[in-house]
């Protein structure tokens, strides 16, 4: 045994002691006022059946006794009173085992005191002494001395008092006493038992209980250290860290949040501005002098704006400022005094260098209905400026709308290709980084031409988001995936196997009650299947999402949280939905290998991951540092380029079948090699085939 180990069982015997102490006496407490008040009750009803001289004896006894378990009584009052949660001392533990025997004593003296009366006097006093014996076998429960000290003197009174009455008749219930105190040590035995193995569970649960608080208080920390980072994660990703602006997706939800209070008594004007011959001013500078470049750039934009204007950056040398209030003439204005005040030379690197900008205007509602409508307006008219000459100001015409059109046909190949069938489903293999094999899959979608192109969908991507043909081309990935995954699971898949589907982050709250996971996975047993949501799918009607995913994991399937650590409120979804495992977002491992920060915030997410039970995996993975960096921290299951990029089905499938086969090699084809190979021989043990 350890010394942790009798440390422990120290304390649990402590404990239990101290609990079946505290126990007798609560128990013990009102036995001192009743015994004076009983004995004057019993001599007044019986003054003329009893001896008076007997009678003042046991009321003395009875005084005696109350006296001794009052100071007891209060002495232990004190000690809890000055010494909260200290153990009893032995000197009051001595006292209340005083009171104990006193008050065995009194009842041990109630034959005693009948025993010049009648034979059934005798015998109703015998009861006492009898009844009080078995109660205080369960007022002592636990304390086996303590009963010692209450059943000792209680049975040799009452034995000696039945032995030397004069009755003849009552001696051989002096040996029945004897008798029954100790089959009264039997019982107390076992009543005894029971409650020290309450006190035991007691003390187990309490323990467990302190253990919970201490990991809460640990996982409390933690939950806010992952605040804060998530805090910092989502600063980071709405601003732009080289010149402090809003970035591309900051300025996207900030536009959005403008044109929710703007009309046409509120207008609200968009300025897209490009810098003219910003590669030449970067080669000429280098990366440094063409940081240096942008960031006074962005000073002097910010500090050439409106109060109520925002800027923002939408990366390289591309800015677009937001100005509420404003409609189409008085954004022009405020072009033209930035061209001006941006064609000023910047010093950087030690010498002037030129400057000039590009901008185009739009304004809503008068040429636009929406945030996307009103930036591709805005840069449509850029576009316009950097072809007439750069630096100059162009607004947003109807001849800009013709060439925008031209744009909606490719959006419209597109829905021609999704009702053609050319949206079809590739296969991204998902790999267990310990053992190579393949564990997974996810389902992406590919454009094949009629001639054979392959289109990944990052091209097509922000055109179908435009167009909101995302949740379609989610439909159609899953009809032309369908007859394949049937194949698969036919041809038997490895154990935990299961194929994984994005759910479309344009889900809205109309969407997730209409039961969009039933309706996609029609025809597919959804215990091969895990759905991946990100925290733009869910927002619409979160408890609507999560009703729908908590049926479909009920029916046999997983739910992973996608994008981890790339949405802002990532840890109250963990919270919210009922998850299977987490998807960590390349966001955050992107720099593992050579980022301590990276690093921490990593571990940090697979840690709190672990700890409420969630499996983990990671997308994005593209080189071996990332891979064996996420391995190292406990990211088993990783996917990425590093390892497979996505397959059309038959590759796949012999892809899969291939790793299937080394595994079963692996595990039923391993030589055992003889010892004679350690003396040189040539000769080796064949594999066994049983």
């Amino acid at each position: 045994m350890t010394t942790t180990d009798t440390d422990d069982t120290r304390a649990l015997d402590g404990y239990v002691r101290e609990r079946a102490l505290n126990t007798v006496v609560i128990n013990l407490a009102p036995a001192p006022f009743l015994m004076v008040p009983f004995v004057l009750l019993v001599g007044t009803v019986l003054r003329n059946e009893t001896s008076p001289v007997r009678i003042g004896w046991w009321t003395i006894a009875a005084v005696a006794a109350t006296a001794v378990n009052l100071v007891a009584l209060g002495a232990y009052k004190k000690h809890r009173e000055n010494m909260p949660g200290a153990p009893t001392g032995r000197g009051i533990t001595l006292m209340l085992g005083a009171g104990v025997a006193a008050l065995g004593t009194f009842l041990g003296m109630s034959p005693w005191a009948a025993a010049d009366g009648p034979l059934e006097l005798v015998l109703l006093f015998l009861l006492f002494p009898a009844t009080a014996s078995a109660v205080g076998c369960i007022v002592t429960a636990g304390r086996r001395d303590f009963y010692l000290a209450y059943l000792v003197p209680l049975v040799i009174l009452s034995a000696a008092s039945l032995y030397t009455a004069d009755d003849q008749r009552l001696r051989p219930l002096s040996l029945m006493a004897a008798f029954f105190g100790a089959g009264l040590m039997l019982l107390h035995h076992v009543v005894s038992r029971g409650s020290i193995d309450a006190y035991r569970l007691q003390w187990q649960s309490d323990q467990l209980l302190a253990q919970l608080d201490e990991e809460r208080a640990e996982l409390t920390s933690l939950n806010e250290q992952l605040a804060g980072t998530n805090t910092r994660l989502a600063h980071q990703a709405t601003h732009d860290p080289l010149t402090g602006l809003y970035n591309r997706r900051g300025t996207l939800d900030l536009l959005d949040q403008m044109l929710a209070d703007a009309d046409a008594e509120h207008p609200l004007g968009v300025l897209f501005c490009d810098l003219d011959h910003f590669k030449a001013v970067n080669d000429a500078l280098g990366h440094r002098g063409g940081d240096r470049f942008i960031s006074i750039i962005a000073d002097r934009l910010q500090r050439s704006i409106e109060p109520t204007a925002v800027a923002g950056r939408m990366g390289g040398d591309e800015f677009v400022v937001v100005m509420p209030g404003m409609d189409i003439d008085a954004a022009t204005n405020v072009g033209h005094r930035l061209v001006g005040m941006l064609a000023q030379p910047v010093y950087a690197e030690g010498r002037d260098v030129p400057s000039s900008v590009s901008i185009g205007v739009a304004s809503f509602p008068a040429n636009a209905a929406s945030a996307s409508e009103l930036l591709r307006h805005a840069n449509a008219a850029l576009y316009r400026a950097k072809s007439s000459g750069r630096n100059r100001v162009e607004v947003f015409d109807d001849s800009m709308r013709e060439e925008l059109e031209a744009q909606l046909e490719g959006e419209q190949a597109l829905r021609r290709a999704i009702d053609d069938g050319e949206i079809v489903a590739f296969f991204q293999p998902e790999v267990d980084a310990v053992t190579g094999d393949v564990v997974g899959a996810e389902l992406l979608a590919r454009w094949v031409r009629p001639s054979g192109e392959v289109v990944a969908a990052t091209d097509f991507l922000a055109a179908a988001q435009s167009a909101s043909l995302l949740e379609r081309i989610t439909d159609r990935v899953l009809i032309s995936a369908r007859p394949h995954i049937r194949r698969f699971v036919t041809l038997g898949l490895p154990e935990g196997f299961r194929f994984r589907v994005n759910m479309a982050p344009e889900a809205t709250e109309r969407s997730w009650r209409d039961d969009p996971i039933g309706q996609m996975l029609a025809g597919i047993d959804p215990n091969v299947i895990t759905i991946d949501v990100r925290e733009a799918s869910v927002q619409g009607d979160l408890m609507a999402a999560a009703a729908n995913l908590a049926q479909f994991r009920i029916s046999g399937g997983r739910v992973c949280l996608d994008d981890f650590a790339r949405g802002v409120s990532s840890l109250s979804l963990l919270r919210h939905l009922p998850l299977d495992e987490v998807r960590i977002d390349r966001i955050a491992f992107d720099k593992i290998d050579s980022h301590p920060h990276d690093r921490a915030i990593v571990r940090s997410i697979i840690n709190l991951t672990h700890e409420i039970g969630l499996a983990v995996t990671a997308d994005g993975v593209e080189d071996g540092p990332q891979g064996d960096a996420l391995l190292a921290l406990g990211c088993v299951r990783q996917q990425g380029h590093l390892y497979a990029t996505a397959l059309p089905p038959r590759e796949f499938e012999h892809l899969l079948l291939d790793r299937m086969a080394h595994r079963f090699a692996r595990a039923h084809h391993a030589p055992a090699w003889a010892t004679d190979r350690l003396d040189g021989s040539d000769t080796a043990t064949e594999p066994s085939h049983d």
